[in-house]
């Protein structure tokens, strides 16, 4: 049976290229806002893969997500509710 990367990530998993298409699956900005971001240092930076092919590290495209998710949204161990 198969195993899925994205829950048990490989060994290399810090270094998978993706290509813009699976970027735009994971954050929904026109490849010209990401340029933007990218020029204003504010969004992981491309990886020129050969003269017509460009990719970006999985890794890096995960932690600015993460960077962005706001910290009280997930809680390990969330406060009991109050009882009146």
């Amino acid at each position: 049976m198969p195993t899925d990367d994205r829950k048990d990530p490989t060994p290399l998993h810090h270094l998978r290229i993706i290509t813009q298409k699976e970027l735009r699956s994971l954050v929904p900005y026109t490849p010209h806002h990401i340029l933007r971001l990218e020029k204003a240092g504010r969004f992981p930076r491309r990886i020129k893969l050969g003269q017509n092919r460009i990719g970006w590290r999985l890794i890096d495209i995960e932690e600015w997500i993460a960077a962005r998710i706001p910290k009280e949204t997930y809680r390990a161990d969330p406060a009991p509710a109050e009882i009146f």
